[in-house]
């Protein structure tokens, strides 16, 4: 059985447009994709730990946790991808991120053909 990966992504919302950060070119799994500032949990580490932890090392800002929008798993080459979606707000700080954009959800739609979970779930979440 393959090892179950724990992570969130962060809808992040300013009116009608998300966030919507770049993967680097060099990603293993999803280069160039443009997709939700997202994480996996570490030993031990709890959800506000990781929102935490994103918020201020992908993005240079302060987190903060709403609610949860969706969940589900996916199959990769070498283990299961267990991703919830969260909705967050930032509370302070400004983004600093090396490829970001306030953009139209469907700047996530080429995430979505090339396989990307977080892309589909946020684009479910904002259909309902």
């Amino acid at each position: 059985m393959p090892p179950l990966k724990r992570s969130i992504a962060l809808l992040i919302r300013n009116g009608d447009r998300i966030l919507s950060v770049r993967r680097a070119d060099d990603d293993d799994e999803l280069p160039g994709v443009w997709g939700l500032p997202a994480g996996s949990f570490r030993e031990s580490e709890n959800l506000d730990g990781l929102v935490t932890r994103i918020g201020r090392e992908k993005l240079g800002v302060e987190l903060q946790p709403i609610r949860i929008l969706a969940h589900d798993q996916q199959q990769r080459a070498s283990y299961v991808l267990d991703m919830a979606l969260w909705e967050a707000e930032i509370v302070s700080g400004s983004i600093a991120h090396p490829a970001w954009q306030w953009a139209a959800p469907a700047i996530l739609l080429p995430g979505i053909a090339q396989g990307s979970l977080c892309c589909r779930l946020a684009v479910g979440a904002l259909k309902s």
